[in-house]
């Protein structure tokens, strides 16, 4: 069986693949990951041959309070975190790479830009994992109750108190330089970490970040849409326009059985169900996003040889082959939404490693971002049947009807009164997005201030500039990545 792409994206994503239903094999479990990994996995980096200089790298933990704002509770948790002191000299920054809805690994602070520029500068990299996340686990278990110390003023909070802490026990740190990097949703903290806490660091790079909460977020798939045009042709986006048109139509016409079967659907996915039909709609959606977003040369291109293959003549059949290309002889998509919600209900920190994320992410987005990638607008090649009314549901339903629309808008809009939306008042923070990345539709895109730059790098996908400077890279590209060295060495003096 092979689980449906649920709630990916949301950075986020956001919407993801329901995984690992508690009746699938390890195999299929594994392949059902896909989408989910794409959008929620580390931001990938490359350069350098991590396998040797992993070794560098040493895993701690940290004390730290499980409520930063209640002075009566006195409850703490160890949060992880990884450190490589190898080219560090007394006197020089702290590098900090904020993880963020996953867990955190040894590559990402032994390879890439971040670890290249602490080598050139002396400096001491640092990986922080984000509470509730990996192996950072405040509570002693998921229940609903206990997310509410799963925000964002605690995970900055968090992060205040590693400043301290590090700088008062590295040697020859006591005033060091700080400077912090995140990717995605780690982006938007370290951007508003450097407005909360400015006198704990120099400077931020926020790579790929979503600034302004919203919870109908319909730009995601229209960017989706635009890349795949760009890199895959007119011809394929042409394609999977009609071919979703295609499906919508046999569906109200009455014809469940027939896209059933040739979507292979599991036996527990009833088309006649409104939320098994906006389920299936946004997996199909998703299966794309999944691409666009971490793009690398060659992947959309290879998508489109599928969707475009001349031999099937039939648009929704073509979709049809793609969406069903990695099952199994006897596997099927399972896209019910009663099975998604009652496996991610599931409370336990045990209870899968996909699981450990999504869970959390979801109830982040419930309580303050929103960022949910819907079908309302015109200007995307996904069809209409995926509302913003699916994600109201699922919120209500895996936090024990905690939240509801008015609560989710009330939320985002919050959010962006506490960090200002568009307009973070914000210095020393360079702002990098992608061109064919969904998520810069919700990042800040142009100059925020003479003092924060911003860069949209053509071809560029999601944190793709977190990568060590290639011969691969294109010149755009490569003066990013030379400027943020520049602005660094800049808020270091």
């Amino acid at each position: 069986m092979k689980p449906s792409p649920i709630l990916i994206g949301l950075l986020g994503a956001l919407v993801v693949q329901a995984l690992g239903l508690p009746n699938v094999g390890d195999h299929e479990r594994s392949r059902g990951r896909t989408t989910w990994e794409r959008l929620h996995r580390e931001p990938p980096i490359r350069g350098g041959s991590a396998s040797t200089k992993a070794a560098t790298v040493t895993t701690k933990y940290i004390m730290q309070r499980l409520d930063h704002f209640d002075a009566q509770n006195v409850n703490t948790w160890s949060m992880r975190y990884m450190e490589n002191g190898e080219h560090y000299q007394p006197g020089g920054p702290l590098f900090i790479y904020v993880g963020g809805e996953w867990t955190i690994s040894e590559g990402s602070i032994s390879r890439g830009h971040v670890y290249d520029m602490a080598k050139e500068l002396n400096g001491y990299l640092f990986y922080t994992e984000h509470r509730y996340y990996g192996e950072s686990h405040p509570t002693v278990d998921l229940r609903t109750d206990k997310l509410k110390y799963l925000n964002i003023d605690q995970a900055l909070a968090d992060l205040a108190h590693f400043v301290v802490e590090m700088r008062r026990t590295i040697p020859g740190a006591e005033n060091a330089g700080v400077i912090m990097v995140g990717g995605s949703y780690s982006a938007t903290m370290v951007a508003w970490f450097r407005q909360k806490y400015p006198h704990l660091i120099n400077g931020a790079w926020a790579s790929s970040a979503p600034v302004f909460a919203k919870v109908e977020f319909t730009e995601y798939k229209e960017i989706v849409s635009e890349s795949i045009k760009l890199v895959g042709g007119s011809n394929c986006a042409g394609r999977i326009e009609r071919a979703i048109k295609q499906v919508e139509e046999l569906l109200d016409n009455g014809q469940q059985e027939r896209v059933a079967q040739e979507f292979r659907l599991c036996s527990d996915v009833d088309l006649s169900k409104s939320l098994d039909r906006m389920n299936f709609f946004s997996s199909l959606s998703d299966e794309f996003a999944g691409v666009v977003q971490y793009h690398s040369s060659g992947d959309i291109e290879g998508v489109c040889r599928t969707i475009e293959d001349s031999s099937i003549t039939d648009d929704m059949l073509a979709l049809a082959k793609y969406a069903t290309q990695s099952l199994g002889a006897s596997g099927c998509n399972n896209y019910g939404y009663k099975p998604m919600v009652d496996y991610y209900k599931n409370t336990a920190w045990t209870h899968g490693a996909a699981q450990s994320a999504m869970r959390q992410w979801m109830y982040q987005t419930c309580a303050e971002y929103g960022w949910y990638q819907i079908s309302g607008s015109a200007s995307q090649i996904f069809g209409s049947s995926f509302p913003v009314e699916l994600f109201v549901k699922m919120c209500g339903d895996l936090y024990d009807g905690f939240f509801d629309e008015t609560r989710m808008q009330n939320n985002a809009a919050h959010t962006n009164v506490k960090y200002g939306g568009w307009n973070p008042e914000v210095t020393n923070v360079f702002f990098t997005q992608g061109q064919l990345d969904p998520w810069r539709a919700m990042g800040i895109q142009q100059d925020l201030n003479d003092q924060s730059p911003a860069v949209v790098i053509p071809g560029a996908s999601h944190c793709a500039d977190l990568s060590s400077i290639s011969a691969q890279d294109s010149d755009e590209m490569q003066a990013a990545k030379r400027k943020i060295l520049e602005l660094v060495k800049k808020w270091l003096a």
